[in-house]
């Protein structure tokens, strides 16, 4: 999720593929954006390819779920080429961030696809089901509970409908939970394994059921494909073909607590192919839908749920939400994103001193424009934004020590839970904090998990920290602007302060080397027009 542009503008009129590859389902919408902000929903399509398939057990992906997925994927690419997607934001969950060959397998699926999959955390995971459920539910202030139940994850959310106030990525999924209790057992599961799987499920989310006590939970939602079967086959049992054709078109879609119940005995006592057959059931759902009904029962047993209404949005209206959020800003009524309110959120728990580092930001910000303005670099908004959070957090590490700071603010921007962002995104804040000291070489260690290009926007964003941290060295906010200009061949580094100054201009000189291997120039700094 890259190439964001601030002009709004940009993103009227563009169709964009969304893409969730999951640990059971891959799913693709095809979405026009209108210039108002509002979005059409073009084509839906959803395939099984169980790519979490004997993954669970051993953490690593299997051959022939990797095939199948890919697959998939490429038919993905396809559909987006012939709808003229201008961008196509893929994600990808538990099975793929789980899995030793997770990295390995994103790889192969863009060599053979040109689809760039992104990994997102559990709790991002949590935050964009909130988003797209949420979004297509009326409005209230009081809290529901939001349940979604994917192959190799469980979200539990709590939210009204302004924000979320409680995110848990539960690791019992649906997949998950069949490859450790069933395997490839085709038979009907007796009422005593059914029983221990429920019991597993109850201690893997005794902390998260904890964690809801607080809450007046008066509603529950439920989402995924799994729920929506469950809810299919317990229709059909209670009201026959009829009730289950107006389930389909949204009319009374809630499921009982009862109603599950029955259903999950009937499931349990069928075997796979019986499941199969059942009326309404996608066929590649029936070998892990009897976890699921553990999962879901067990989750309203212990939160007294007599019944939980069921949605058809998923995680691609979260991130369709989330990325119309980001390209139309307005629509936040002058509020945090949720990026900056993580990123804040880092900041004030490690106490950071706020004047610096906002002074620090704004720095860094009027260099890396001025030096964009003179062709020095290419970088986008959405690096410029990744800078910005960089240099808010490049001091948190004292929090721990200030001896080896950097490092320090580098392990707790990779050691917290920040929203909004991919994995990806947060390697390059936190090792753009860390080098706000030195540039790294190309080398250097703490790129090694990088992809090139991530490694290379490290070492060109360090630099625009590296001058605003010397700028203000003395925490006085002496500097108050500075920018790159040209004469001629001439590059200048232009700082306007507001008095004497000598230990930020000792730093900056002592970066000079930095900044001039960076740009491939020599440079003269000028204070106030003067020369020095």
């Amino acid at each position: 999720m890259s190439g964001f542009i601030t002009d709004s503008r940009h993103y009227a009129g563009r169709v964009l593929g969304i893409i969730d590859l999951g640990s059971n389902s891959a799913r693709l919408m095809l979405v026009r954006v209108h210039p108002d902000s509002s979005s059409t929903v073009l084509n839906q399509v959803k395939h099984m390819v169980r790519l979490g398939e004997g993954g669970f057990t051993e953490n690593r992906l299997q051959e022939a779920a990797m095939a199948r997925a890919i697959e998939v994927l490429e038919g993905f690419a396809k559909m987006c080429a012939v709808y003229g997607a201008q961008e196509v934001l893929a994600i990808t969950t538990a099975a793929v961030r789980d899995a030793s060959n997770g990295t390995e397998f994103i790889h192969r699926a863009y060599a053979c696809t040109g689809i760039h999959l992104t990994v997102i955390s559990g709790m991002e995971e949590a935050r964009l089901i909130y988003l797209g459920v949420s979004g297509g539910l009326p409005h209230s202030s009081q809290p529901r509970l939001f349940v979604d139940i994917g192959g190799g994850s469980t979200e539990l959310i709590v939210g009204d409908s302004h924000a979320h106030y409680s995110l848990d990525s539960l690791k019992i999924g649906c997949v998950r939970l069949t490859n450790q209790f069933f395997g490839d057992d085709a038979g009907p599961v007796s009422p005593k394994r059914y029983a221990t799987l429920r019991e597993y499920i109850r201690n893997e989310a005794v902390h998260a059921f904890q964690r809801l006590r607080p809450f007046a939970l008066t509603e529950a939602v439920g989402s995924s494909g799994t729920i929506q079967s469950l809810f299919g086959i317990a229709s059909m049992a209670e009201n026959g073909e009829n009730r289950l054709a107006s389930a389909a078109n949204g009319a009374d879609r809630v499921l009982s607590f009862t109603g599950l119940q029955a259903a999950a005995q009937k499931l349990c006592a069928m075997t796979l192919n019986e499941r199969r057959a059942i009326p309404g059931i996608n066929p590649g759902r029936a070998q892990v839908i009897v976890a699921g009904a553990a999962i879901l029962e067990t989750i309203m047993e212990e939160q007294r749920l007599e019944c939980i209404a069921v949605s058809s949005r998923n995680l691609q209206h979260g991130i369709l939400a989330d990325y119309l959020m980001r390209a139309f800003p307005e629509r936040l009524n002058g509020e945090l994103s949720v990026r900056e309110q993580s990123v804040l959120g880092l900041a004030q728990n490690c106490r950071f001193e706020k004047q610096h580092a906002l002074h620090v930001t704004a720095l860094a910000l009027e260099l890396f424009d001025s030096a964009r303005a003179l062709n020095l670099h290419r970088a986008d908004s959405e690096a410029r934004e990744l800078l910005r959070y960089a240099a808010l957090l490049h001091d948190i590490g004292i929090f721990i020590a200030f001896t080896d700071h950097h490092a320090h603010s580098r392990y707790l921007i990779h050691n917290t839970e920040l929203l909004g962002f991919t994995a990806r995104d947060i390697d390059i804040i936190a090792n753009i904090a860390y080098a706000h000291r030195k540039r790294p070489s190309k080398k250097d260690a703490i790129l090694a998990g990088l992809d090139e290009d991530a490694a290379e926007l490290v070492r060109l964003l360090c630099i625009f920290l590296i001058l605003a941290e010397r700028l203000d060295r003395s925490h006085c906010g002496l500097v108050r602007a500075a920018r790159f200009a040209s004469r001629g061949e001439e590059l200048m580094l232009i700082i306007d302060a507001c008095g004497p100054c000598p230990i930020e201009l000792l730093a900056v000189d002592r970066a000079r080397k930095q900044i001039e291997k960076s740009f491939g120039k020599d440079i003269t700094i000028h204070i106030l027009g003067q020369n020095v």
